[in-house]
């Protein structure tokens, strides 16, 4: 079985930051974060995992 993966842009709202997050899918709507660019980082909450610029705490923008 062969995974698909792909590279998602990542911008910060405020500082314009920009980054990258590469990503896989594991399963039908089940995604996982391979890996993430060091000027964002990973936010766990209820609804799932998340990415939030490193410097403003702010959720990323597609």
């Amino acid at each position: 079985m062969t995974h698909s993966s792909w590279i998602e842009i990542l911008r910060c709202p405020k500082c314009r930051r920009t980054g990258h997050a590469e990503l896989s899918e594991v399963a039908p709507f089940r995604n996982r974060i391979v890996r993430v660019s060091e000027e964002f980082e990973i936010r766990a909450d209820e609804r799932g995992d998340d990415f939030q610029c490193r410097a403003c705490k702010l959720p990323a923008l597609p």
